[in-house]
């Protein structure tokens, strides 16, 4: 059957049980404030990024041949010859501005 509340568990030997009953209200206030920290630093993280990261938009191919008025299968010779730089995302080809505008240079 399953444990009672406040029922020691079957696997806790009985001193380490003792020192988590006597150190609960510590242990909890430390959880806390790990669990803050983290918080933190995953908002920091989120929010962190450069400027230039930020307004880095990627296009898709579709987006790219329109732009440059060129066939897929242009593009695709483009890209395997090393002439426009792309990003893959999990087998999707995006571009970014900059690519497109290092081509058209």
């Amino acid at each position: 059957m399953g444990q009672k509340k406040n029922q020691p568990a079957d696997y806790l030997s009985r001193p380490l049980l003792e020192l988590l009953i006597t150190h609960q209200k510590q242990i909890l206030m430390e959880f806390s404030l790990l669990h803050q920290q983290v918080d933190r630093v995953e908002l920091h993280v989120s929010t962190a990024r450069p400027a230039k990261e930020k307004e880095k938009e990627f296009y898709t191919i579709q987006d790219v041949t329109k732009m440059l008025a060129i066939s897929s299968r242009t593009l695709l010779t483009f890209r395997n010859e090393g002439k426009i730089g792309f990003t893959k995302f999990h087998n999707t080809i995006r571009f970014t501005k900059e690519n497109i505008e290092n081509f058209k240079r």
